[in-house]
């Protein structure tokens, strides 16, 4: 049985004070409390005078304090909400892979020209959570429990053979017979003429799901589009980040940004992977802002 609390529990405040301070046995009293069922927990975090978050301690993708909230993607996330309060009037915001919503909690808070917003996610146990996170947003909201692509249909959710058994590198896969639906971005009738901000983490589905949001990002008035690089993940789908951006550039003029290599000015003519010259990141985040 679940346990709601605006604290988390001793146990485990203790354990993420010791990992933090790299004291022996932060991980093992993480693994005896989850394996004794004492995480079993939805922690309502407050984390401004606006913005409250659900986090569920159970979920080992999840299992946050308010330092690990704070300390998320903080250059995606400072680099969105710059490009979203840039925008000339208030944007639809749709976050693709949503999760629980942290990145949508986290724009928020530094951000009031959102004037919707629209959560997808296929996983139901963390669409359950997000839908509690949407609900105490201070804005019109709405949550969809699916995935984007470039087609209507369905599909199943598959493990990662780079990272087994991890909810976060999970992927989609078209199938007839599953039991996640799946939609196009344009299926949202977003409003034309309106700004869209598309948040994308889809592990290797950036591609489809930009070309079924085509019209919706040509009826926008600006758009900005967060997408992920990743090595292994472009690997798996033989798709170059740089053939997205290139796409995004054809539907209408871009700048780029790459968040965790502000120093790296792209070039849409080379391979992204062969710019950025280094592996330091398990990914990147680059940051599209139509012109």
């Amino acid at each position: 049985m679940k346990t709601m609390n605006e604290k988390a529990p001793w146990h485990f405040r203790l354990a993420k004070w010791m990992v933090r301070h790299r004291v022996r046995g932060g991980y093992h009293l993480l693994e005896l409390a989850d394996n004794f069922g004492w995480l079993n927990n939805i922690v309502c975090y407050q984390l401004n005078e606006r913005i409250k978050m659900y986090v569920p301690l159970y979920r080992a993708a999840n299992r946050w304090d308010r330092k690990n909230i704070f300390e998320y993607d903080t250059p995606t996330v400072d680099g969105l909400a710059y490009a979203i309060n840039a925008l000339d009037r208030q944007a639809v915001f749709v976050d693709c892979g949503a999760d629980i919503g942290i990145m949508t909690m986290l724009v928020a808070m530094q951000t009031s020209n959102i004037s919707r917003y629209i959560g997808i996610e296929p996983n139901k146990e963390a669409y359950q959570i997000l839908q509690q996170n949407y609900n105490a947003l201070p804005t019109r909201h709405k949550t969809i429990n699916g995935a984007v692509g470039q087609f209507t249909g369905s599909g199943k959710l598959v493990d990662s053979e780079f990272y087994p058994g991890d909810d976060h590198a999970r992927y989609i896969v078209s199938d007839k017979n599953g039991k996640i639906p799946v939609y196009r971005i344009d299926d949202l009738n977003i409003e034309k003429g309106r700004p869209v901000v598309l948040k994308l983490d889809v592990e290797g589905a950036e591609k489809d799901a930009i070309e079924g949001a085509v019209k919706t990002l040509e009826n926008s008035s600006q758009f900005v589009v967060d997408i992920e690089a990743h090595p292994k993940v472009a690997k798996r789908t033989g798709v170059d980040p740089i053939e997205i951006l290139r796409r995004l550039n054809e539907i209408k003029p871009c700048r780029f940004k790459v968040c965790e290599r502000l120093d790296v000015q792209l070039d849409l003519a080379q391979g992204f992977f062969e710019q950025i010259g280094d592996s330091q990141v398990r990914n990147y985040d680059v940051i599209v802002s139509s012109i």
